[in-house]
């Protein structure tokens, strides 16, 4: 299935969280804590092919994710997604490791999930900031969903969030 996503950086929470529910969103998964877990071969075949395969550690569910690469024809993030709910991250991770996938990358945040039928829209609390993460239908619709959420297309981040929170975290590391 193709993913149709974008990102909108956010300075406050709660008004952002106003403005959606005035547009008619229902909070569909209250905040919480997810763990996420990247993995690749021991060469990087995946990250330097632009995909990810991800186990994902939720209080509630436990999934496995594919994406592929991310298109470069569109100002929003299309790309392949194919995810799999499962009983154990732990497991599954086992499963990826003995067959030659190793975690590459890991990275925290906390998620409010939003809904209105057409959108599913996250709000992230990530080490890098907080994020808006839309999903919809169509670049159209979701350009105007950020719209009468006071956004524009320079506001786009089309960056993944391992991307944005390893940058952040090398931000922080001293100079030697």
């Amino acid at each position: 299935m193709e993913e149709i996503e974008v990102k909108f950086p956010v300075k406050e929470t709660g008004t952002v969280t106003e403005k959606l529910s005035k547009l008619g969103f229902r909070i569909a998964v209250s905040r919480h804590h997810e763990k996420n877990y990247l993995f690749d071969d021991a060469a990087g075949n995946l990250r330097s092919a632009g995909k990810l395969l991800r186990v994902r550690h939720t209080p509630s569910t436990k999934t496995v994710t594919f994406k592929g690469p991310i298109s470069a024809h569109s100002k929003l993030k299309h790309r392949e997604e194919i995810e799999c709910p499962i009983e154990s991250a732990e497991t599954m991770m086992r499963i990826l490791e003995g067959v030659g996938f190793r975690i590459r990358g890991e990275y925290s945040k906390y998620r409010t999930v939003f809904e209105d039928g057409k959108f599913n829209v996250s709000l992230d609390e990530t080490e890098a900031g907080n994020f808006l993460e839309v999903e919809g239908p169509s670049d159209e619709e979701i350009t105007r969903l950020g719209e009468k959420l006071g956004y524009s297309e320079r506001d786009f981040v089309r960056r993944t969030y391992a991307e944005l929170i390893g940058d952040a975290k090398r931000k922080r590391l001293p100079d030697f």
